[in-house]
């Protein structure tokens, strides 16, 4: 079984890779991932060995994004989903998509409401180190965070 996803230290910012046997997989793990290290709090976020556990999903959102090219995508991704939890206090742990291709993603996320957040928060999705590629059948992903 390969990870879903791992942090690194990265000076004045966090380093993200994300993993999956497919793009979905990849893109969900991403989103996991991103919302992990935040370390947010809520009614049905229990956490185990350091990483949150979701109780129920409260809350699904439609989202439709279409990009240049993949590396796009997956930040256009991200950085939708954290807007979305500026917004509207929530925090996102899985994905369902109906289509996901190299320039567009359609779906809906699934997360919870939320308190706050016990990590600094990520300002931005970055395009420093990105990376997305696909080694011996499994997709990798490097992501840089701007915090």
């Amino acid at each position: 079984m390969i990870k879903d996803y791992e942090l690194a230290e990265h000076t004045a910012d966090l380093k993200l890779y994300a993993y999956g046997t497919t793009l979905e997989e990849l893109f969900k793990n991403a989103l996991k991932g991103m919302f992990s290290c935040l370390k947010p709090h809520g009614k049905a976020i229990n956490y185990r060995d350091d990483k949150p556990v979701v109780t129920a999903f409260e809350i699904e959102r439609s989202i439709m994004i279409h990009s240049q090219n993949q590396e796009e995508l997956l930040i256009d991704f991200l950085s939708e989903c954290l807007y979305l939890s500026d917004t509207r206090k929530e925090a996102y742990f899985d994905a369902r998509f109906t289509l996901l291709t190299e320039t567009e993603v359609q779906g809906i996320i699934f997360g919870v409401s939320i308190t706050g957040f016990e990590e600094s928060e990520i300002k931005a999705v970055t395009y420093h180190e990105l990376t997305i590629e696909k080694v011996e059948n499994i997709w990798q992903a490097t992501l840089v965070f701007d915090i």
